[in-house]
């Protein structure tokens, strides 16, 4: 009885918009005017849209590239902030900052920085270095990788929370007895603390890939989804049909499937974690 308004709070904040978005995905709505019932139409309608495939490819390579660069970035600063002690700590605070800032404020930020000539901070400095200047906003594959990069340097900084608070749980004693038997700090490292601070990567790669899969604030404020479509992912597409062109049931449809690719993401990572923890258990 305790909990039951713990259980109302929750069915009414997520159990119930969702199931309202699953069944507004099942109609024809525009513009807020329900059109009627059109079962799996909208649904199939998005899988013969080749737009949405690439959608799909662009929201996967934008999530495994940013997890590529987040996680042995993130695990290194957890490394060293564990080393360092009280400094550490004062270290991962200031990274913090980012990850407190608002995802859109970002954007504008690194926009301003990124602008081309003569407006951008990093445009201006390269040109005091004799460096030819750089438009990385306006080519497809360096926006794709400039924005890869900005949702990493927002992100990072939480994924090493977790990671240090893991590196804590493991016993020092571990690491004596390894010295004592002659291992080297690769080999603890792959052999003590790798497979002990399993649990929390799980819980880093399935947060950060909900974050990646998901992002829509620091594309929206930096390339608005080009150059050419190039930062077009699942969710810009989402932003554009439900909320630009105010189509709701393919919009919730999209959603929809953007939470299945995201559910089969996170029991793949379950599986294979908990393998790789298992077997080197």
């Amino acid at each position: 009885m305790v909990i039951t308004p713990s259980v109302m709070l929750i069915a009414a904040v997520n159990v119930l918009p969702a199931l309202l978005g699953f069944y507004t995905s099942l109609r024809a709505m525009f513009f807020f005017q329900d059109k009627g019932f059109v079962g799996l139409q909208n649904y199939l309608a998005l899988l013969a849209d080749p737009a949405t495939w690439a959608a799909i490819g662009r929201s996967l390579a934008f999530t495994f590239g940013a997890l590529a660069v987040a996680l042995p970035l993130a695990t290194g600063v957890a490394l060293v902030v564990r080393s360092l002690g009280t400094r550490g700590q004062m270290l991962l605070t200031m990274l913090l900052v980012p990850w407190a800032m608002s995802p859109i404020v970002v954007a504008l930020i690194w926009k301003w920085i990124l602008a081309p000539p003569p407006g951008g901070l990093l445009a201006a400095i390269l040109m005091f270095l004799g460096v030819g200047p750089a438009s990385l906003l306006s080519a497809p594959d360096t926006a794709f990788a400039t924005v890869i990069g900005v949702a990493v340097w927002r992100t990072f900084a939480f994924a090493a929370i977790v990671l240090v608070a893991g590196l804590a749980q493991i016993p020092d004693d571990l690491y004596r007895a390894a010295a004592v038997d002659g291992l080297s700090r690769g080999e603890a490292f792959r052999r003590i603390t790798l497979p002990l601070l399993m649990p929390s990567v799980l819980i880093v790669v399935s947060i950060l890939t909900i974050s990646y899969f998901n992002e829509i604030q620091v594309i929206i404020g930096l390339t608005n989804g080009g150059p050419l479509e190039a930062t077009t992912t699942l969710a810009f597409r989402l932003y554009q049909v439900g909320f630009v062109e105010i189509d709701q049931g393919r919009g919730n449809a999209i959603a929809v499937l953007m939470f299945l690719i995201n559910l089969l993401l996170l029991v793949a990572y379950i599986r294979v974690l908990g393998e790789r923890r298992t077997g080197d258990a």
